[in-house]
C-alpha cells in the first residue's frame, strides 16, 4: 500500500505532462501545409502542393461567398453572378480536388479563418446596400489575387499537368472578374 501511495504522486504529473503536451491543430489549411511540407523534398514540388491547397481553401470561400450572395441580396445581377460563381467554384473544386489525389498532395476541407471571418462579417450585414456593395469588393478583390496567384504558378512550375489546370482555369476566372466588376459597376 505504502509503495502505492509512493509512486502516485509520478501517475498524477505523467498524466498532467500528457494533457498539456503538444495541441493538435484542427485547422485542415494547417493540417494540409504541414503534411504537404513533410510529404515533398523538392521544393518546386512543395511550392506546387502549397499552391492546390491554398487554391482549395480559395474555391470553399468563392462558394460560401456565392451562396451567401445568392440568400441575401436584393439585386438580380449579383444573384445571378453568384449561382454562376457557386456552380463554377464548385467545379474547379472537384478539378482541384481530383488533381490533389493523382498527385498525392493534401487540401483542407474548409476556408481559410480569414475568410471564414469575411463571411461571417458579410452575414452580419443589415444594410442590404452595403452588403452588396461589400460583396462585389470582396469577389473583385478575391479574383485579381487568385488570377494573379494563377499567373505566378504557371511561370513557375515544371509540372506540366498543373500548367494545363492552370491554362485551362485561366480565362474562367477571368470572365468572373468581368462579371463581378460589371456588378461593382452598376451599384
Amino acid at each position: 500500500m505504502k509503495s502505492v501511495r509512493s509512486i502516485m504522486p509520478f501517475v498524477f504529473a505523467g498524466i498532467i505532462a500528457i494533457s498539456c503536451g503538444k495541441k493538435e491543430s484542427t485547422d485542415t489549411n494547417e493540417i494540409a501545409k504541414e503534411s504537404n511540407d513533410e510529404k515533398f523534398d523538392d521544393r518546386k514540388e512543395e511550392k506546387d502542393a502549397d499552391f492546390i491547397a491554398e487554391t482549395v481553401a480559395a474555391n470553399y470561400a468563392e462558394i460560401n461567398l456565392a451562396k451567401l450572395a445568392a440568400e441575401k441580396s436584393d439585386n438580380s445581377q449579383i444573384k445571378e453572378t453568384a449561382q454562376m460563381l457557386e456552380k463554377d467554384h464548385s467545379k474547379l473544386l472537384q478539378d482541384l480536388q481530383t488533381f490533389a489525389s493523382l498527385k498525392a498532395i493534401s487540401v483542407p476541407n474548409e476556408e481559410k479563418e480569414e475568410a471564414k471571418k469575411k463571411i461571417e462579417d458579410l452575414t452580419k450585414e443589415d444594410d442590404i446596400k452595403d452588403f452588396n456593395k461589400e460583396w462585389c469588393k470582396t469577389m473583385v478583390d478575391k479574383h485579381e489575387q487568385t488570377i494573379k496567384n494563377f499567373e505566378s504558378r504557371l511561370d513557375k512550375t515544371q509540372d506540366a499537368d498543373l500548367k494545363i489546370l492552370i491554362d485551362q482555369t485561366l480565362p474562367q476566372l477571368r470572365a468572373h472578374l468581368d462579371k463581378v466588376k460589371a456588378c461593382e459597376q452598376s451599384m
